[in-house]
């Protein structure tokens, strides 16, 4: 059977040490362990980011995410003071794709993955929110994950949960242009 420690996870994530509450820290580990060891994949690092995005894996866009915006985050707060609560910032962008491990399978070529029946089934990042609630998260931060999906009904309503969605986006689109696919913006006409 496989596993995977928390330690290794927190390894993969080390802006990890910038949340000063380490109790999220091991829950958001604790749900990345069990994705990880109920999902079809063998090695942490081969989960993928996107259907029509090969080569992405999900650990590089979720610490991608983190890096763009914690760097927003902190542009935000020095040039306008703005208050931004950085462990939920940080927490629920580690979370807010975690469903795409059981809920994408690998694919045939290395580098891709397929839907599988649970991610033909449910709405992008209903597990997701599913683990947040399940290992009693604050509420903003299942919000938070929730909302950062395009097809949600949840609209992000704080400034930690625009950052995330925007974010995500700029990241998603960088690599569905990448490999000619349609962007999220063409979804906008």
């Amino acid at each position: 059977m496989k596993t995977i420690s928390k330690e290794e996870i927190k390894a993969l994530f080390p802006e990890l040490d910038l949340v000063n509450n380490k109790e999220l820290v091991d829950k958001a580990c604790a749900i990345w362990k069990e994705a990880f060891e109920a999902g079809a994949w063998d090695d942490i690092m081969k989960p993928q980011f996107a259907t029509l995005a090969p080569n992405v894996s999900l650990v590089n866009h979720t610490r991608t995410i983190i890096r763009n915006s914690v760097n927003m985050a902190e542009n935000v707060k020095e040039a306008y003071g703005y208050k931004v609560d950085m462990d939920v910032l940080i927490i629920s962008i580690l979370l807010h794709d975690v469903c795409k491990i059981v809920e994408n399978d690998p694919g045939e070529v290395e580098g891709t993955c397929v839907k599988n029946n649970m991610g033909k089934t449910y709405q992008h990042g209903f597990m997701s929110g599913y683990y947040a609630q399940k290992y009693d998260f604050p509420e903003e931060i299942v919000a938070t994950v929730i909302a950062h999906a395009g097809a949600s009904k949840v609209i992000p309503r704080t400034i930690e949960g625009l950052i995330l969605y925007y974010n995500d986006v700029a990241d998603a689109d960088i690599h569905f242009l990448i490999s000619g696919a349609k962007l999220i913006l063409d979804t906008r006409k």
